[in-house]
This record gives C-alpha cells, sequence and structure tokens, in this order.
C-alpha cells in the first residue's frame, strides 16, 4: 500500500490544477487518470477565454495556476472580444491546438517535484469513522491497489456513469472512446454523497478540405500586438507564434427544417435524456425550438491544431442520429460538400450538488474529501480549472491545520463563483458570466494580477520573482498617474491640437492636465503617452503594453470604480460580521423553518453569505443580526 498527502482522482482542468498546487506547496500527490493518454484534454471546444471564463483563467495565473501559462505555449489565435464595449466586459481568448495544449500539460505534471502521475481507474473511496465523522482515508483503483491520503479531491468530469446519446443509440462512455466510471459513484453513495444527474454535449468535427471558406466570414487573430493569458510568459514567445484564421458560418430555414422533422429523434425531446442541460450552451436542436422566430444562428469554425484538417462547429451542438447530422450540415453554405470526421453527441453524468460542499470544496458528510469541477454542477474548463486550484490549495491547508483560502466575491471571480454555488446552487450546469458579479468594474481580468498575486506569492506558488514584476507594474501605474495629474497642456501645444484634431475633439482650455485629456472618450494613452518631457525622461519604453492599459483603464473609468469600491466597502461590512460555528439557529424563533434548515445545512461564516442563500429572507438576516448583538458578538 502506497501513502500519499494528496490524492486527485481525474486529470482533466480541474484534477490537473488540484494536483500541481498541492504537489508545488510541497504536498507527496498522486494524480490518477483512466488514461495517461487523455490528460489536459479538450473534450469540447478547443479554446480558453471569452466573457467572464478569460478572467477566471487570468486569477487562476495570478494566484500561481497553469491554465494561463498553456495555452500561451499552444495557442493557434488569439484576440480581444468585445473591443467596442467597456474594459468590465473586454475578454481574451485564444484557440488552442487541442494535441499540443493536452502534450504539454502532461509534460507539466509529469516533470512537477513531489507528483506521481497514474493509469488506474479509482472504484472506491476508503472512508472511516472518526469521532462520529467520517474521513477520507484513500481510494481503491480497479486494478486492486489501494492507496492512502490525508486527503483526497474529486475531479471526475463527465465520468461518473456518462451515458452518451446520439439519436436512438446510447452507450457507456466517459468521453467519446473512454470508459465511464460505474463503481466510484456507487461507492459515493453508499458513503452518504447525493448525485445528481446533468447533461451536456458537443458538436460534429468536420474536414477542413471540404468547405467553400471563401463563402465564409473570415476571423483573423491579433497580430499587431502581444496578447497573452499568463504575466509569466514572455513576449517573445508570444511573437513567434504563427496565428490561423476562424471562420463564421450560419445555419438557415433548411437546417432548421431538417431539425423539426426529425424531433422525435431527439434523445433531447423524445424522453431519451432526463439530465438538465447548459441553458447559456444550448443545442441547436434546443436552439430551433426555444426561438422559433429567428431564422438563422451562428456558427464558429475553429481548427482544432496545426497539423489536423479537423474544424471544431461551436454553436452546433446536438444529440441527433448521425443520419440527420449530415443532412442538416450540407444545407449550411459552404457547407454542401462536408465529411464529418466526429459525429456530435449528448453525454449524461452524475454530479454531486453543489449544497454538498464548503466554501473550501471540502465536501460536508465526508471529512478531507474535496470535489472540484463538473463534479459540482459547473460547467467549462475555466469554471473547472478555478475549482480544481482552490481545491488543491485548500486540501493541503487542511492538512497542514491551516485556515482554508476562502476569496470573496467582490475580490475574484472564483470568489463569485464558489459563492454562488455553496449559497445558491444550481439546476443547470453551472456557466460564469460578467453579469453575475455585482463588482465586473473592478473585478477586470486587466487587473487579475494586482488582486490576486499577493495571495499566490504566499502560498508559495508565485515565485518572488515574478511577484516583484507585478509589485513594479503597480508602482509604474501609479508613478504614470502622477505624472499625468500634475502635466499641463494647452490648445497652443501643437502635438494636442494634432490629437484632438484627428479625433474629433473640442477645444481644451489653458491648465488642462494630461489625466483630463486621457478621460476624453476618444483620447487613448498611446496618443499622449509622448507629450509629457517627464515620462521621456525617464525612458516610456520600460512600462509594459499591461501596464499603460491599465493607466487608461484606471484614468477613464476612474468614477465608475470608485462607485464600485464604495460597494464593495459595504459588501466587506457584511462579509467581516461573522457568524459563530455554534450559533444554534433553533432559538432564533422568528425564522422560517425553511431559512433556518438551509442555514444548518449551508453554514454561511458570516451575514454576508447568509444573505445570498436563496429562501433567506432580509428579515431572517435582521433577526440573525439581532440574535449576535445580545450575544455580544
Amino acid at each position: 500500500m502506497q501513502n500519499y498527502d494528496v490524492i486527485v482522482v481525474g486529470a482533466g482542468h480541474a484534477g490537473c490544477e488540484a494536483a500541481l498546487a498541492a504537489a508545488r506547496m510541497g504536498m507527496n500527490t498522486a494524480i490518477f487518470t483512466i488514461s495517461l493518454d487523455n490528460i489536459g484534454v479538450m473534450s469540447c471546444n478547443p479554446s480558453l477565454g471569452g466573457p467572464a471564463k478569460s478572467h477566471l483563467a487570468r486569477e487562476i495565473d495570478a494566484l500561481g495556476g497553469e491554465m494561463g501559462r498553456n495555452i500561451d505555449k499552444t495557442f493557434i489565435q488569439i484576440r480581444v472580444l468585445n473591443t467596442k464595449k467597456g474594459p468590465a466586459v473586454r475578454s481574451l481568448r485564444a484557440q488552442a491546438d487541442k494535441v499540443a495544449y493536452a502534450r504539454e500539460m502532461k509534460n507539466t505534471l509529469e516533470n512537477t517535484a513531489n507528483l506521481s502521475v497514474i493509469q488506474g481507474m479509482v472504484k472506491e473511496l476508503v472512508v472511516e469513522e472518526e469521532n462520529g465523522n467520517k474521513v477520507i482515508k484513500g481510494i481503491k483503483i480497479r486494478e486492486g491497489l489501494e492507496y492512502k491520503a490525508k486527503a483526497v479531491v474529486l475531479a471526475t468530469g463527465t465520468f461518473l456513469r456518462g451515458l452518451i446519446h446520439i439519436g436512438e443509440t446510447n452507450f457507456k462512455a466517459g468521453r467519446m472512446g473512454e470508459l465511464s466510471s460505474e463503481d466510484l459513484p456507487l461507492s459515493m453513495e453508499k458513503n452518504g454523497l447525493k448525485l445528481g444527474r446533468f447533461k451536456t454535449g458537443t458538436p460534429a468535427r468536420v474536414d477542413a478540405r471540404t468547405i467553400d471558406f471563401s463563402v465564409l466570414e473570415e476571423q483573423p487573430g491579433e497580430i499587431k500586438q502581444v496578447l497573452k493569458f499568463s504575466n509569466r510568459t514572455t513576449d517573445e514567445w508570444i511573437r513567434s507564434r504563427k496565428q490561423i484564421s476562424c471562420y463564421i458560418a450560419h445555419t438557415n430555414e433548411e437546417v432548421h427544417g431538417i431539425i423539426k422533422a426529425n424531433k422525435e429523434r431527439s434523445p433531447m425531446f423524445n424522453g431519451q435524456i432526463q439530465g438538465l442541460g447548459p441553458r447559456y450552451c444550448p443545442s441547436i436542436e434546443d436552439k430551433v425550438y426555444r426561438y422559433p422566430d429567428k431564422n438563422q444562428h451562428h456558427l464558429f469554425l475553429e481548427r482544432e491544431g496545426y497539423n489536423t484538417n479537423e474544424i471544431y462547429i461551436g454553436g452546433m451542438s446536438s444529440s441527433l442520429p448521425v443520419d440527420v447530422q449530415e443532412k442538416m450540415l450540407r444545407k449550411i453554405q459552404g457547407f454542401e460538400n462536408v465529411k464529418v470526421m466526429r459525429y456530435a453527441y449528448a453525454i449524461e453524468y452524475d454530479y454531486v450538488p453543489p449544497e454538498e460542499i464548503k466554501y473550501s470544496l471540502e465536501s460536508r458528510t465526508i471529512n478531507n474529501l474535496f470535489l472540484a469541477g463538473q463534479i459540482n454542477g459547473t460547467s467549462g474548463y475555466e469554471e473547472a480549472g478555478a475549482q480544481g486550484l482552490m481545491a488543491g490549495i485548500n486540501a493541503v491547508k487542511k492538512i497542514k491545520g491551516e485556515e482554508p483560502l476562502i476569496l470573496d466575491r467582490a475580490d475574484s471571480y472564483i470568489g463569485t463563483l464558489i459563492d454562488d454555488l455553496v449559497s445558491k446552487g444550481t439546476n443547470e450546469p453551472y456557466r460564469m458570466f460578467t453579469a453575475r458579479s455585482e463588482y465586473r468594474l473592478y473585478l477586470r481580468e486587466d487587473n487579475a494580477d494586482l488582486r490576486l498575486s499577493k495571495i499566490g506569492y504566499e502560498l508559495g506558488l508565485i515565485s518572488e520573482e515574478d511577484y516583484k514584476k507585478v509589485e513594479q507594474k503597480r508602482k509604474d501605474v501609479e508613478e504614470i498617474k502622477e505624472i499625468l495629474l500634475k502635466t499641463s497642456v494647452g490648445p497652443s501645444n501643437p502635438k494636442v491640437n494634432e490629437i484632438l484634431l484627428k479625433r474629433g475633439e473640442t477645444p481644451i482650455k489653458d491648465g488642462t492636465t494630461l489625466i483630463e485629456l486621457l478621460r476624453r472618450p476618444e483620447v487613448k494613452f498611446e496618443d499622449i503617452k509622448y507629450i509629457s518631457e517627464e515620462l521621456k525622461d525617464i525612458n516610456i519604453s520600460k512600462y509594459t503594453f499591461d501596464t499603460e492599459y491599465q493607466v487608461e483603464v484606471c484614468v477613464k473609468y476612474e468614477g465608475y470604480i470608485e462607485r464600485s469600491l464604495k460597494m464593495i466597502e459595504k459588501h466587506k461590512a457584511m462579509e467581516n460580521k461573522k457568524i459563530p460555528n455554534d450559533i444554534d439557529y433553533d432559538n432564533l424563533t422568528t425564522i422560517p423553518k425553511e431559512a433556518k434548515d438551509k442555514l444548518k445545512k449551508i453554514k454561511p461564516i458570516n451575514i454576508g453569505q447568509a444573505s445570498r442563500i436563496s429562501g433567506v429572507s432580509p428579515a431572517d438576516i435582521q433577526a440573525i443580526l439581532i440574535y449576535l448583538k445580545m450575544k455580544g458578538n
């Protein structure tokens, strides 16, 4: 029998982050996967980022996770979305070389100190009773071996009793071509964990050689400036990457007609699929019936790598029979002669309702057992990676007897994600959106490093050198803002006149500062940065693009940011009002039983968390506050 400090079950995006975090924090760690060939595989879309998801990826990087560095090594296209909107919703998105991404992640795991990578299907949790509590002690694998551990992280993705649907056909699989886990969910139920059923899906992949791209809309990557997910990636590495264009196609009424004519053959509508699917990433048949007035839907064609002809058709997830898939695909403009390489399918799988987990991602039923990723009811690589990182960190902290790391929703999207799951639960696969964060004007992807790198450094996941770079960026931003604030320019300045004329701006008055000029919507930092002699004297080239962009955002959106910070200040007052662990909610006679039951189950650690629990009213919160005051808390 082998002993480890931390065992991670599953080597998807959540499992990889959990294992790397635990190992890098000094724990003897093992990660188990059904197949060593499928570590870090992008099961669906071969991309990272997009609205809110890029925020999560940048926060993972700021805390010392691997996702950002891995996509920087392997992307085939990168660009910024929502550039015409405000910085709160701008988002970086990178298209990955799918094979290279998985290969690089596997290589990183295999070459990380303190980390053992083991192929084996986990079939059983080893749980013992200690002082009336269930405590995880290790795992057993199908191959007959038992492994002991002080903490276990379950990051099982869609593998728990996975069931694939393609039309009338269905079969057990954790992913197409991979075994499902049938024994582990039985062991979980036996040990008191409740399981639910969700569904997700993936579109067909088609042969690029059989598509007429000349009739489609091209979407090239960004080549003029250096874009990257990780501040730890060198600019030279990014500049050396060749980029591949993506394309946009559209469905049409003929495609929709084929889908409608085969409704009874769709597992989505004939009762074959029981699990609930993601509302915000619906199948094409779901979109056709949900939006009957729309005569077309966007499709995003994304190549899966440098050395493959496979094209991923984003927006066309389906579970229709293969003959129907062939028919509807060939009715799309540019797809008349298309050949399918992999067919679309839906998959049902078990998950644990997130009310089962604490804010640390530890199970409420089994001590020292942590859950991360789709097992908690989420959808998406970035959501999984964020949970995996937090689960790995908190597994180590639990072993060391330290307080868990619980990120506040006012400090990060990761905190928002976990707070939403634990406080509100979910009745469908949870996906992160910028709209889910009430503090999104402050929690931007561009300042993730400034918000969270100190935590990553204190955990030992960010090097001192990298942390110093972040702190230098912080100093540089303030230095530039100070120069702009004290540098006055007037309408007689030829450079200023040139800028104003070019931007169609009204003239400025004498004594106007550069910071006031930069507040104008059409004036960019690039326009004014050489006007100040002081900036030139200290060699403005020392400032990075990230630093200059940070200055521009802070100046232009100063009023909005200040308003958001005032909201956060009020929020913090609620979060700082702690609720004792031994509070007896039954003594609060004015609170209804439904609210009491939820409070006792979720066990919020502060008033802010309690206020966000579904079913707990403002009157209930007021009753708790009065009770705490009477008790001297």
